[in-house]
C-alpha cells in the first residue's frame, strides 16, 4: 500500500508520523511549497521525513503519475482549501480514486462561522460520496464535520505531532514557580487575558512569554512596569529547553485548530493549562493539566487551583513525558493511523481509538 499525502507546506508537525509511518509502508509526501514564511520566521525548519519521498512543487506529468499509483490512498490538507491540493482533489475525484482527508475545524464563531458552515455543508453535498475518510483535531473538529452531515462512521480523532526532544527533565526544583505562554501576539493566541488574570493572581513576575505579531506593542507597553520577562521570538530548535525549566504552559487560545505546542509541553513533562477551544485541550487530563471555558472566562479560577498543586516532582514530570511518548509520538499516530486504515479495508472488526482519547494518567 502506497499513502500520497498532499500538503500546502512542509511542516514539521507531521514529519515525525509520516517518517515512522515510512518505516512500514510507501509514503509520497507532495507539497506545493517548502515552508510558508510564516513558520520560517517563528524559527521552524524543514526536518527529517527518513524513508519518505518528498516532492515540492510538482509538474503536471508528476502529479499524473501519482495519480496513477496502483493501490495508493490519496490524502488531502482540507477540503478544496489549499490550490496545489484542491486541485489535485478534483482531479482524484473525477478518477474516483481513493481520497481521505486530514482538516482541522473550521472556525465556527461569529458571521463569518456561519458562512463557514454553508461553505462546508456545500461541500459535503459536492464530495462526501467520494471522500472514505476524514482525520479531525480535537472535540470540535468531529462537532464541525458531523453538524454539517457528514457521516460520523468515516470521521476519526486526529491530531499533530511533534519531534521527541532529546532534553531530560530537571531534577526537583526548588526554585520560585514558572508559567510559560509560547505562541503568536495576537487577538486569537489571547495572550493580554493571561497577562491580566497573572496581574490578577499576583503572579505576573513568574510568567515567561515567547513569541511575536500584531499585538507585540501593546505587550510591550502591558508588562512595561511589571517584571514579565518577554522573550520575542525564539528560534524553535531552542523552545524546548525553555519548556522543560517551566512548571505549566498556558494556551488560553479564543479558537486553536490544535495547538501543537500543547504536545510539546508534554514531550518535556510539563502540565498545561489551555482553553476549551484548543483542539489538543483533549489531551489534557489528571496530571497533565487543565480546561478552563471560554465561554465562563474562568481561566484565574483554574490558574489559580492548579497551580496550588505545583510545582511537579521529577516523578510525576516523567510520568507526563512517558504518557506523551506512549500516546502522542510519531510512532504511537503512525501505529493509529495504520489501526484506522485496517478498519477502513476490513482486515480488523474493532474500530480503534485514538490512544490519547483513552484515559490513563
Amino acid at each position: 500500500m502506497t499513502y500520497i499525502f498532499w500538503q500546502p507546506a512542509l511542516d514539521i508537525l507531521h514529519s515525525a508520523f509520516l517518517r515512522n509511518l515510512a518505516e512500514i509502508h510507501s509514503v509520497i509526501l507532495v507539497s506545493e511549497i517548502k515552508m510558508n514564511k510564516m513558520r520560517i520566521k517563528h524559527g521552524f525548519y524543514i526536518p527529517d521525513f527518513g524513508k519518505v519521498r518528498v516532492l515540492v512543487a510538482p509538474d503536471s506529468k508528476q502529479i499524473n503519475d501519482l495519480l496513477e499509483e496502483k493501490e495508493a490512498i490519496h490524502i488531502f490538507s482540507g477540503i478544496r482549501a489549499f490550490k496545489m491540493p484542491s486541485e489535485v482533489f478534483k482531479l482524484a475525484v473525477k478518477r474516483k480514486l481513493f481520497i481521505g482527508v486530514f482538516s482541522e475545524p473550521f472556525n465556527w464563531m461569529g458571521i463569518k462561522g456561519k458562512l463557514r458552515f454553508l461553505k462546508y455543508l456545500i461541500l459535503r453535498i459536492k464530495y462526501d460520496k467520494h471522500i472514505r475518510f476524514i482525520l479531525t483535531t480535537g472535540k470540535r473538529g468531529r462537532w464541525c464535520f458531523e453538524t454539517v452531515g457528514f457521516k460520523k462512521t468515516i470521521i476519526y480523532d486526529w491530531a499533530y505531532f511533534t519531534e521527541t526532544p532529546d532534553i531530560s527533565i530537571p531534577k526537583n526544583k526548588t526554585d520560585d514557580l514558572k508559567i510559560l505562554f509560547i505562541g503568536s501576539i495576537d487577538k486569537r493566541k489571547n495572550i493580554l487575558s493571561l497577562i491580566s488574570v497573572c496581574k490578577n493572581l499576583n503572579i505576573i513576575d513568574r510568567l515567561q512569554i515567547i513569541g511575536a505579531g500584531p499585538l507585540e506593542n501593546e505587550l510591550v507597553q502591558t508588562i512595561n512596569t511589571t517584571k514579565c520577562s518577554y522573550l520575542g521570538r525564539v528560534h524553535n530548535r531552542e523552545v524546548a529547553q525553555i519548556i522543560v525549566n517551566a512548571d505549566v504552559l498556558v494556551l488560553p487560545s479564543i479558537y486553536d485548530g490544535w495547538g501543537a505546542v500543547v504536545n510539546e509541553a508534554l514531550m518535556c513533562g510539563v502540565p498545561v493549562i489551555a482553553s476549551d477551544n484548543c483542539g489538543s485541550s483533549v489531551l489534557l487530563h489528571g496530571i497533565r493539566g487543565r480546561v478552563f471555558s471560554i465561554k465562563k472566562n474562568n481561566l484565574e479560577d483554574v490558574l489559580r487551583e492548579f497551580i496550588e498543586e505545583l510545582p511537579y516532582d521529577t516523578d510525576k514530570r516523567e510520568e507526563i513525558k512517558n504518557w506523551a511518548l506512549q500516546n502522542i509520538s510519531g510512532e504511537a499516530a503512525a501505529q493509529y493511523f495504520i489501526e484506522i486504515m485496517n478498519f477502513i479495508n476490513n482486515q480488523t472488526p474493532q474500530r480503534p481509538v485514538a490512544p490519547w482519547l483513552i484515559r490513563t494518567l
